[in-house]
């Protein structure tokens, strides 16, 4: 049956103006997860992880593959898992999640910084709740991932600190570990305290007020011998604003370490 041509026209403009409303509704959706990011992120500055994850999930029922949404719950997860780092129960409740956001932005969005961060970070610190075999066996992954994100985006203080832990802890390999490195691997992975030196020494310019990476340049200097320059980072610690319970975990390690200095 020929519809006649007014009715074309009548259905043609009802056509353009679905697909308007559709516009309308699909800008309007994306302006509010925008300001749930935005929102999330000043709690996340605040340290106000459950604030953070809580306008997370609120922008993840409106765009579930947003790849910022994905990769700041990786983050979130991280942050939780981050303030009771010896609570190994809290550690697999929020790393293995953490893990499955970033691993997904990383699958839908390759060119994401964020997801290879969070991607690195978290299959490391699987890796070290899991044993010596699995930290070695994720140490490739971590650092593919990591330099990934360096490349992707080269201001991000944390890359620099990731790679800087690779390399402090396959450095630090004891003589049982480095034999299961060699079973695992013919070749196994090169590092050294002067490469995590380097990557620390990156982090702390980037972001100088950051406890971890000055506790982590000290760490490093006292395994090179260099105690003079130890200490002066270590205090430098302990002078830092603690603004998470992480910090102030942080910073009594620093106490530890300066007593033995």
């Amino acid at each position: 049956m020929l519809i006649k041509k007014s009715h074309r026209r009548f259905l043609t403009i009802w056509g353009i103006i679905f697909l308007s409303v559709l516009t309308v509704h699909a800008i309007a959706q994306s302006g509010k997860v925008r300001a749930l990011l935005d929102q999330a992120e000043k709690l996340h500055d605040a340290k106000n992880y459950q604030g953070t994850m809580d306008k997370l999930r609120e922008a993840e029922k409106i765009e579930p593959n947003n790849p910022e949404v994905l990769w700041k719950i990786a983050r979130a997860y991280f942050d939780f898992a981050d303030q009771q780092p010896d609570n190994l129960e809290v550690q697999k409740a929020n790393l293995y999640p953490g893990f499955d956001y970033a691993k997904k932005c990383v699958e839908l969005y390759p060119n994401v910084a964020g997801g290879h961060q969070y991607y690195a970070i978290l299959i490391g610190r699987i890796g070290e709740i899991e044993g010596t075999k699995q930290k070695i066996t994720n140490s490739y992954a971590v650092r593919e991932h990591t330099l990934k994100a360096i490349e992707l985006d080269p201001t991000e203080d944390a890359n620099y600190h990731v790679m800087g832990r690779w390399h402090f802890a396959l450095a630090d390999l004891s003589w049982v570990e480095r034999k299961i490195a060699s079973i695992i691997y013919a070749t196994p992975p090169a590092a050294s305290f002067e490469k995590a030196e380097e990557f620390f020494e990156k982090a702390h310019k980037i972001k100088p007020d950051e406890i971890r990476h000055i506790l982590w340049l000290a760490k490093t200097q006292q395994k090179l011998g260099k105690n003079s320059q130890a200490k002066q980072n270590l205090e430098a610690c302990l002078k830092l604003p603690a603004k998470s319970d992480s910090d102030r975990a942080m910073q009594a390690e620093a106490r530890e370490l300066l007593k033995k200095l």
